[in-house]
């Protein structure tokens, strides 16, 4: 059982909802770590940032978004998470 909600879209405050949108159009959805700290404004705006910088190819210009996807999903399988 989880500690600390996943906020669904409806009960995200306003300033999450726009991280939820800019989420949704660069990568699908919204992930399960955006939602939970979306409870906390300060601790959501610096992990979207980081997110961001991971995942976009343009930024770091090693792996292109797909690939770096396909990581992040197979270590998260590699550990266990629900992902």
């Amino acid at each position: 059982m989880a500690q600390l909600p996943m906020l669904t879209d409806e009960e995200a405050p306003p300033e999450a909802r726009v991280l939820f949108d800019a989420s949704r159009r660069m990568f699908g959805r919204v992930a399960n770590a955006v939602r939970v700290a979306a409870a906390s404004p300060k601790v959501m705006q610096p992990l979207f940032g980081t997110l961001l910088a991971l995942c976009r190819a343009e930024i770091t210009g090693v792996l292109d978004a797909r690939s770096k996807a396909l990581l992040i999903l197979k270590t998260s399988m590699d550990n266990g998470c629900k992902y």
